[in-house]
């Protein structure tokens, strides 16, 4: 293992003999912001779809990709596919609330552990570090430790790659470029989103928990195996054109992305283990044809105590604010939990929290309006 210091670099291969690069950052407290910058040959950003981030997990072409569950953001870089357009990709981290050099952890670990990196080192007060690059030199990658710290957080970054800053003057009511923070919905808020071009893109539903670690009891304790959760994301709908249903594992209901519903659940992770969770795309281009989604999550198995998943439902969509859901104030005596509703409210996306808890779907089917036929179903 190689441990990097400020200012090293070395060539990527010679510690990735091949294949696709993950960068690995290990953060505490949670709330650090982790992002990576493509970067044109001057050093600037050139298009904002690489810039990857919360709110942009993935480049146009796939070629760098973002996950982040429980203090733990991974890259994947596919750097024999990243296009000659982006020089090099300059991985950050940023934290509003402290100084970076306050954090517990902020450690970066390239493939296996390979090489690893203190992105804390050399810093005092500055809220952003610049903490690693993958960068193209003489026809092949190198990797350098930057270590170089900024004042004025995520902002200040942009601004110094030459990215642009959504406007406070009023009379430029323009929206940011790229969405900085996520927005966490409490109690019954709601929030309606406006389509930033044609239409809304890809709307994603994430839903990330976490399986437990008691090694002697089951996750909700007693004298249980020690069998992880299965908590499974699923979804009710209702079209413009009255045609209704369901999108879940169970049943084997995982809808379609190109037809209607436009709503399709990507795998079923029966563990928690699976970093990037489970996940519903919404088709937005069709987004005109939907009238509600009710979203929800289900404990497939284990006995319900909400408050130990630790459960939370991301919405993300290209060119808005991500929004987050936390599954609280749980009913353990309930397997289900209706987490939100989005509604076509005459062509802008209404967000509601709702974190309401009920005995399985056709009862929160019911409380919403959206009543289907019910038949028994399995996912084996």
């Amino acid at each position: 293992m190689i441990e990097l210091a400020r200012g090293q670099k070395i060539p990527l291969r010679d510690i990735i003999p091949n294949g696709p690069i993950i960068i690995t950052v290990n953060h505490r407290p949670e709330n650090i912001d982790i992002v990576a910058f493509g970067l044109t040959s001057d050093r600037k950003i050139g298009d904002d779809r690489y810039v990857i981030l919360f709110s942009n997990p993935h480049s146009p072409d796939s070629t760098i990709s973002f996950e982040s569950h429980s203090g733990q953001t991974r890259f994947t870089i596919d750097v024999d596919r990243v296009p000659a357009s982006i020089d090099r990709i300059v991985f950050s981290a940023t934290n509003d609330a402290a100084p970076i050099s306050k954090a517990e952890e902020l450690r970066v670990s390239i493939g296996q552990g390979e090489a690893v990196y203190n992105g804390k080192e050399g810093l005092t007060s500055e809220t952003a570090v610049m903490m690693l690059e993958l960068y193209r030199h003489a026809g092949s990658w190198r990797i350098g430790a930057i270590g170089q710290g900024f004042n004025g957080g995520l902002p200040a970054l942009i601004t110094y790659f030459g990215g642009e800053i959504e406007s406070p003057a009023p009379q430029q009511p323009s929206p940011p470029r790229l969405n900085l923070k996520k927005v966490t919905l409490e109690k019954k808020q709601s929030i309606s989103l406006e389509k930033t071009g044609s239409a809304f893109g890809e709307i994603v539903l994430n839903l990330n928990w976490s399986r437990g670690t008691s090694p002697k009891r089951g996750f909700f304790g007693g004298n249980r195996s020690n069998k992880a959760i299965d908590l499974d994301l699923g979804c009710l709908y209702i079209m413009k054109d009255g045609q209704k249903g369901i999108v879940q594992a169970l049943g084997n209901a995982f809808g379609h992305f190109d037809e209607a519903p436009y709503l399709e659940l990507s795998g079923d992770d029966r563990t928690g283990d699976v970093l990037s969770g489970e996940t519903i795309r919404i088709n937005g281009k069709h987004f005109d044809e939907i009238q509600r989604v009710a979203v929800f999550a289900l404990i497939y198995e284990g006995v319900p105590n909400w408050n130990e998943t630790n459960g939370i439902v991301t919405i993300t969509s290209p060119g808005q604010p991500p929004l987050e859901v936390r599954m609280t104030e749980g009913r353990n005596n309930m397997r289900l939990c209706g987490v939100a509703l989005i509604d076509n409210d005459k062509g802008k996306m209404k967000v509601s929290r709702l974190v309401e808890y009920f005995g399985d779907q056709k009862k929160f089917a019911d409380n919403i309006g959206i009543h289907l036929r019910w038949t028994s179903g399995s996912k084996d």
